[in-house]
């Protein structure tokens, strides 16, 4: 790219009123399309609607990739799920004992953490 400044403001002046017009010509082309449409209201949420909405996925189930294997099984899905989030809190948990503190409150919370909890460990 060529270091004329006098170049670079005017690309860049000329990138804002480029924004600008077709920022302009998608309003009018929207408040064209909701004046004349019989039902204005329902136009005008379509509209809405096309502007903000997510895309939606295909099926609406949910596919994962488990160790390279796509899969749609929900008992699946729920056991490799379930799996994550135990090992996540059992990681956390780790990693707070393997902490050193000094705090007494902390340790009391950490002994809570630890043995109140076990019938329910992971």
């Amino acid at each position: 790219m060529s270091n004329n400044t006098g170049l670079k403001n005017y690309y860049r002046k000329y990138c804002k009123i480029l924004t600008k017009t077709i920022q302009l010509a998608k309003k009018l082309y929207y408040k064209k399309l909701i004046t004349q449409s019989k039902n204005k209201t329902k136009t005008a949420c379509n509209v809405i609607r096309s502007l903000t909405a997510k895309r939606d996925i295909d099926d609406g189930e949910l596919t994962l990739n488990i160790d390279g294997n796509l899969t749609k099984n929900p008992q699946v899905l729920a056991s490799t799920v379930n799996k994550y989030f135990s090992n996540t809190v059992k990681e956390t948990v780790s990693q707070i004992l393997n902490q050193n503190t000094q705090d007494s409150s902390s340790d009391l919370y950490l002994q809570y953490l630890t043995f109140r909890h076990r019938p329910y460990s992971i």
